[in-house]
């Protein structure tokens, strides 16, 4: 089938577009892939609500791939440092949602440290360069691994391939998720030479990297999980690019979403049905709509 400019160049998926596996692409053997269809689900319908909740909120449409595949590879005693947009990943990491909404609309950078959650932070590239530095920390003198989630905007910076180094130098257990838009507003002079990737920036650092498609969501979780492994066996740094496309662009094409490829597949494997998917959104209404609507009520007494 004919890719279009959404779809990245060069990369083998594990789900095609019509939901099928592919032949030559191994997929992680280890994922509940009804599992991570509701995880997909869950953090979609809590990042809509949070936009209506806030209107500052800007929801990640399509980028759900990422989040709940680190969610899901990261162990209890690992540490995530996400970025400012990432309330999803808290959420899926065991953080409350009523904790969660009220730290958003009262606009704190807080961290989650039961939860192994680090400190948001509004300088550009830091959020990074504080993980690689907990890294270093946790290969020396500690156990567990360490995750940052960001976009491509901060790659930009000097912070950001200054970590890289330095975590290549140091043979740090750090992996690194970045969601990739493919600059679709047009790359930045500081970004490097016109037509390179995150990935081959990486590569050129001296980090194991592998480029996904962010609407394969078993692509994108076994490239995690491997990543996470040589974390874990000490073979160093990692970067895991995955190209992803907003949903909430005009022109976005729908095979693009990783929640509808996935129920696809699921249709043809299991026989997932529309009154589960019914069933899945209900259950989320119950757990998050009273959490929502005691904003609102709150808002409005104060208003």
């Amino acid at each position: 089938m004919e890719s279009t400019p959404w779809d990245p160049e060069g990369v083998k998926v594990a789900l095609d577009r019509q939901g099928r596996l592919g032949d030559d692409v191994a997929s992680s053997p280890s994922v509940n892939r009804q599992a991570l269809y509701e995880n997909l689900v869950v953090a979609r319908e809590f990042d809509r609500r949070l936009a209506v909740a806030a209107p500052s909120w800007t929801p990640g449409l399509g980028e759900e791939a990422a989040l709940a595949g680190l969610a899901m590879v990261s162990a209890a005693n690992d540490w995530v440092y996400p970025g400012l947009r990432d309330a999803s990943l808290a959420l899926l990491r065991g953080v409350p949602p009523e904790t969660i909404v009220r730290d958003v609309i009262e606009g704190r950078l807080v961290g989650y440290l039961e939860q192994c959650i680090g400190p948001g932070s509004d300088a550009l590239g830091m959020q990074v360069a504080i993980a690689g530095g907990h890294a270093l920390g946790l290969g020396r003198h500690g156990e567990g691994i360490v995750f940052a989630s960001f976009g491509e905007g901060l790659t930009t910076t000097g912070a950001f391939h200054e970590s890289l180094v330095t975590a290549a130098y140091t043979n740090a257990p750090l992996v690194l998720v970045c969601r990739s838009q493919q600059w679709p507003d047009g790359a930045p002079a500081e970004a490097g030479t016109v037509g390179d990737s995150v990935s081959e920036r990486a590569q050129a650092c001296g980090l194991w990297v592998r480029r996904v498609d962010g609407a394969d969501p078993l692509g994108v979780h076994a490239a995690i999980e491997w990543a996470a492994d040589r974390a874990r066996r000490q073979k160093g740094p990692s970067l895991v690019e995955v190209v992803m496309t907003r949903l909430d662009r005009p022109s976005a094409p729908s095979h693009r979403d990783p929640i509808e490829r996935l129920r696809r597949h699921l249709e043809t494997e299991i026989g997932w049905l529309p009154a589960r998917q019914a069933e899945l959104e209900a259950e989320l209404a119950r757990r998050f709509d009273p959490i929502f609507e005691s904003w609102v009520r709150v808002e409005s007494k104060e208003g």
